[in-house]
């Protein structure tokens, strides 16, 4: 054949070294579209992305992320109590074939079945915030809501000098992070008897049904002397009542979160105390979790962040200030 190959095995090969060609392409531009990097990469939802408080726990996880040199893919819904939507998203990190999710559950049963469906797909699953109602999760990261409620009512006792008139503002009666804070505030009451319990009421962080609360506590029930608000979004509501009714430093108020709207109301002694948390750490760890889960290493079942109580005297102390005013260097 004098060393030259037939016309039909020529043909056919330059067919498939074309084929190839093809398929190559088109790998590279299927992997371009995507924005894959190469590196592991964890699913962040929150619950929303509107508030100072998530963004604290987002600021946390690009902390981790630049850190442990993964890529952390940031979704919530379009609000706290869009549940459907943030299954929705649990189902996107399942088709999207995430290496691992976070997540934040807006409810303390709905999602379950789909955070199976991504166990069950070999999807390491971490929550933070709040628990899920599941065995699947390997870990949750949070604050001990119970622990937080029962800080709320010792400072409110403190306050009110250990008598009179007490009201509680929760989230919602049925979730399980807001029920667990109501009874650690319940029975902590219960251990100053001279302080009456006299009404619960719950806004769904609606400004206006929490002023529709504090309206019917000032006036139905001759105004409370306290006020617990142990859901960090209904503060504004109530707050703005409170002004309203020109009740400015006769109710006294402790509440959750620190956002620069409760950090204000501190100072000018609308609100006398709040509880803090640390969002920021819990988004770091709750990456950290997912990316030792990810390397065969075990993590804790639970991991409790800390709460602290800041009022008008420590607010300016310099490791509250750390925690109000958290930063990523």
């Amino acid at each position: 054949m004098n060393g030259q190959l037939p016309g039909r095995i020529m043909l056919l090969l330059v067919l498939l070294a074309v084929s190839a060609g093809i398929t190559s392409c088109g790998q590279l531009t299927d992997t371009a579209e995507a924005g894959y990097t190469g590196k592991k990469e964890i699913a962040l939802i929150v619950k929303s992305k509107n508030s100072d408080y998530w963004k604290a726990v987002i600021s946390g996880a690009e902390a981790a992320e630049k850190e442990l040199g993964v890529d952390v893919l940031v979704e919530a819904p379009e609000s706290e109590q869009d549940i459907k939507g943030q299954i929705g998203l649990i189902s996107d990190v399942i088709n999207y074939k995430r290496s691992a999710l976070v997540l934040a559950p807006s409810d303390d049963m709905a999602p379950a079945d789909a955070v199976a469906r991504a166990a069950a797909n070999n999807i390491p699953v971490i929550t933070i915030d709040s628990r899920l109602d599941s065995p699947k999760p390997l870990s949750y990261i949070g604050v001990n809501h119970y622990e937080a409620g029962e800080k709320a009512g010792r400072k409110l006792a403190e306050l009110l000098g250990d008598q009179g008139r007490a009201a509680v503002v929760g989230f919602k009666p049925d979730g399980q992070a807001a029920a667990e804070r109501e009874r650690g505030f319940l029975d902590e009451m219960a251990r100053h008897p001279k302080i009456q319990v006299v009404e619960k009421t719950y806004c769904y962080a609606d400004p206006d049904q929490c002023g529709e609360g504090v309206r019917r506590l000032a006036h139905v029930l001759n105004t409370p002397t306290g006020i617990a608000v142990l859901h960090g979004a209904s503060t504004r509501g109530v707050v703005e009542e409170i002004v309203k009714e020109g009740l400015e430093g006769r109710v006294k108020v402790v509440t959750m979160d620190s956002t620069p709207e409760d950090i204000e109301y501190l100072q000018e002694g609308i609100v006398q105390a709040t509880i803090i948390q640390n969002p920021f750490s819990m988004g770091y760890l709750g990456v950290q979790y997912a990316v030792d889960a990810l390397e065969g290493r075990r993590v804790k079942e639970n991991f409790f962040t800390d709460t602290k109580v800041i009022d008008q005297v420590n607010m300016f102390w310099s490791d509250n200030q750390k925690l109000l005013f958290p930063f990523v260097k």
